[in-house]
């Protein structure tokens, strides 16, 4: 049997010390090359078998060595996992089944406004954030130095390994609570089920899936509900704590600031081209790793650069939060088509045609708001407006510290700036976001 898991540690030293006590337990591992749709700080990782995963847990173990994080073969793709899963059956196919995928079933931005319009509100003094300006969670006072942060996401498969779907609808809600500034505290699964069409282990590995980000991000899981539906959808309901004057929101950007955006764009692209089995396995598994990453280091970095405002990329794509950033903050922003950080076959799944129908929704919701500058690539055009699933932070901050962060966050680029003019206004130009 072929070496089948990846374990990565980050440095070179905890690689060859896993190695070697491995190798001394008669285990088959090797110090490889980290392959590209895989993340190691120090460009090695621990190749194993999955028949002896557990045995290499034992070993770990004992060493007090904690992997930052475990990839499978699945085919032609790694993806993410954990020794626990090693020797789990290989996957079905989830996205078979949808037509829309992740964060790309969003309702559109403008039928949501609709529907919501004329709804009574019901205030408190308490309420620090509602839904005024579309904040990314909302959030309770609870005490003069404590607030809640409270938010849901959940959608249909966007891959088609239950675990990696499961880990990244978890990943999803929890930027929420990064996004605003907080730490997360507790988590609760919210599950629809078709049980005639999926046997109950695809279900437990969806659930470890989110137990794993939850874990990863220090938080316990509270409990959920879970129906028996026609489609299979999955999330969480997550809450967060943050000091009261803390909070990050995503109005409060200031004309000068430019904007980072933290993970690179084109996961709608990417799965979509999967389901038509027109993307290179390697940049699948690449997207699904964006798509797996906490937005915590991101977080952290961030608040380092003091930043005026925040939001998180998801479903409306970039350009649609952008526009909200620039509604909520009373001016106008412009992204620089050519800074975007792209996935690997992002572009070429865009040039095909590949493009999800969420895009098009982001578009028609935009159409008051949104310029696109002359010379502008209609290609880049489409991945501004394409629908991210579990994307990263948009961080609004004073030139200096903008270019620091996108220096510390890898995969992080300037993506934009913040400019006088009409309110919520996004500009498209081809050109470098400092002008």
């Amino acid at each position: 049997m072929d070496r089948d898991v990846i374990v990565v540690f980050g440095t070179v030293q905890r690689v060859m010390r896993a190695e070697r006590a491995a190798r001394e337990a008669g285990l088959d591992v090797d110090v490889i090359p980290a392959p590209r749709s895989v993340s190691s700080e120090c460009g090695v990782v621990l190749e194993a078998r999955s028949g002896e995963a557990e045995a290499l847990r034992t070993v770990l173990a004992d060493l007090a060595l904690e992997p930052r994080g475990v990839y499978l073969r699945r085919g032609d793709l790694w993806l993410p996992g954990s020794l626990d899963r090693a020797g789990s059956a290989g996957t079905v196919h989830l996205t078979r089944d949808t037509a829309y995928g992740g964060c790309g079933a969003k309702l559109a931005k403008g039928v949501l406004a609709t529907i919501l319009c004329g709804l009574p509100r019901l205030e408190s003094d308490d309420l620090i954030v509602g839904i005024e300006y579309a904040d990314d969670a909302g959030v309770v006072r609870v005490a003069p130095d404590l607030a809640l942060i409270h938010t849901a996401d959940f959608f249909p498969p966007m891959v088609d390994d239950p675990w990696a779907f499961g880990r990244i609808a978890a990943v999803n809600a929890l930027s929420d609570v990064y996004a605003m500034g907080g730490t997360p505290l507790a988590g609760m699964n919210l599950v629809s089920f078709p049980l005639t069409r999926y046997d109950r282990e695809t279900l437990k590995q969806v659930l470890a899936g989110g137990l794993s980000a939850l874990d990863e991000a220090g938080a316990v899981l509270a409990g959920g509900h879970t129906v028996e539906g026609q489609e299979l959808l999955y999330g969480m309901a997550v809450t967060g704590t943050v000091h009261p004057d803390e909070i990050w929101r995503n109005g409060g950007a200031r004309p000068g600031d430019l904007l980072v955006l933290t993970k690179p764009l084109g996961t709608g692209v990417v799965t979509t081209a999967a389901k038509a089995e027109l993307v290179e396995p390697a940049a699948l598994s690449e997207a699904i790793r964006w798509m797996a990453t906490l937005n915590r280091e991101a977080a952290e970095r961030a608040r380092d650069a003091a930043p005026h405002a925040v939001t998180d990329i998801t479903g409306f794509g970039l350009a649609g939060h952008a526009a909200e950033l620039a509604d909520a903050s009373g001016l106008a922003v412009e992204i620089a088509l050519t800074a975007m950080p792209l996935l690997p076959g992002a572009r070429e799944a865009a040039a095909t045609g590949l493009v999800p129908a969420g895009a098009g929704k982001n578009r028609e919701s935009l159409e008051a708001v949104l310029e696109i500058g002359p010379g502008a690539d209609p290609i880049l055009v489409d991945l501004a407006l394409d629908p991210q699933t579990s994307g990263g932070l948009l961080v609004a901050c004073e030139p200096d510290a903008a270019h620091d962060l996108a220096r510390r966050v890898a995969g992080a680029a300037v993506v934009g700036r913040c400019v006088e003019g009409p309110s919520g206004t996004v500009r498209l130009v081809q050109g470098g976001p400092e002008g």
